[in-house]
């Protein structure tokens, strides 16, 4: 009966080590950038703006609502551009990417 008791404590101690690691492997190394374009003399949302991260191939564009999602975006710091037919460029700088958050930048163009 003893081996028995020790063997079944050693399954739960394998399956608690392994178990844990497994949800560590399964962690976010990205982060995400959200947000809301508006016109800026309406307040309206715009649909179809193009936001782009500068120097890199990652970006997102407008719904139908204004708003934008860029996922798997790599920490850092960006430059992140807005550009919308028959508006003006609006770059907004030093926009800091943590792993697992969410960076909020809305734009008013």
């Amino acid at each position: 009966m003893k081996i028995r008791s020790y063997l079944i404590l050693l399954i739960v101690i394998v399956w608690a080590i392994f178990s844990s690691k497994e949800n560590f492997l399964l962690a976010s190394t990205t982060g995400k950038i959200t947000g809301v374009v508006t016109d800026a003399k309406t307040n309206k949302p715009l649909a179809g703006a193009n936001i782009i991260l500068a120097s890199t191939t990652m970006g997102a564009a407008s719904d139908m609502e204004g708003r934008y999602i860029v996922l798997g975006v790599p920490p850092g710091v960006y430059t992140l551009c807005a550009r919308m037919m028959g508006y003006k460029e609006l770059r907004i700088e030093n926009v800091r990417v943590s792993i697992d958050l969410t960076t909020t930048i809305n734009f008013a163009l």
